[in-house]
């Protein structure tokens, strides 16, 4: 296994915190690669995990508004421009901090090679949402979850049809007063051959944000099929 596919693997499913930059910074540190720095724009963030999403600012401010308008086109755009880093975050004086590359690739780039973290069943009488929910990589804010059955149901059938869909994924229950203003969960999601791949999933709180890239992908079981995914098994 080479450098990328390694990189890409280790990335699947693990919680990226979300940092921006100059877009000139990001270009100058891909080229660089390992060893490379990255002055970074408020707000900062800490990674737990030390990995990160390095985003422009002007796509980094708009993401959740891109998801929630659905624009697939303009969050391709984000996975060409972003860069996913491992390393470490320091500050470097009064006011600046700095992002210090160990490893480091294209989201658009890693996402062509990279494998779905967990494969989940449909059909086989078994909770799709529940298991999702219950993945360690979807545990990632306090009070948010990845995805609801409203935003599970309109992902499959979006996929059956259009092939791709962005949106909610998850939203705090009307019946839930003590969820009231936490943020919504967004997923992008494609069809596969056999079922529906979840291309990232992006989850804020506290005014950070944090995505998984191909956290799952949802497959039909051998038998019985819901008729929702009927189109997309075909």
């Amino acid at each position: 296994m080479n450098a990328l596919d390694a990189l890409a693997k280790d990335i699947a499913g693990a919680p990226l915190t979300i940092v921006l930059a100059e877009s000139e910074a990001i270009a100058r540190a891909a080229s660089l690669g390992e060893g490379a720095s990255i002055a970074l724009l408020p707000p900062f963030h800490v990674s737990d995990d030390d990995c990160y999403l390095v985003l422009p600012e002007d796509i980094g401010s708009e993401l959740a508004a891109m998801f929630e308008d659905g624009d697939v086109d303009l969050l391709a755009e984000a996975m060409r421009d972003g860069l996913v880093v491992v390393g470490v975050v320091e500050k470097e004086g009064r006011g600046k901090v700095a992002l210090h590359i160990d490893a480091c690739c294209s989201p658009e780039k890693l996402l062509a090679r990279m494998p779905y973290a967990h494969k989940t069943e449909i059909g086989r009488g078994n909770d799709p949402v529940m298991e999702l929910n219950d993945l360690d990589d979807a545990k990632v804010t306090v009070a948010s979850e990845m995805i609801d059955e409203a935003g599970f149901e309109k992902m499959m059938r979006a996929c059956a049809g259009k092939g791709e869909h962005a949106g909610v994924s998850w939203r705090a229950p009307k019946d839930r007063k003590d969820l009231t203003g936490v943020d919504p969960t967004y997923a992008w999601s494609k069809r596969l051959e056999n079922g529906v791949g979840i291309e990232a999933v992006l989850f804020s709180e506290y005014e950070e944000m944090v995505m998984l890239l191909r956290p799952a992908m949802l497959v039909a079981a051998e038998a019985p099929m819901p008729r929702v995914l009927r189109s997309v098994h075909v």
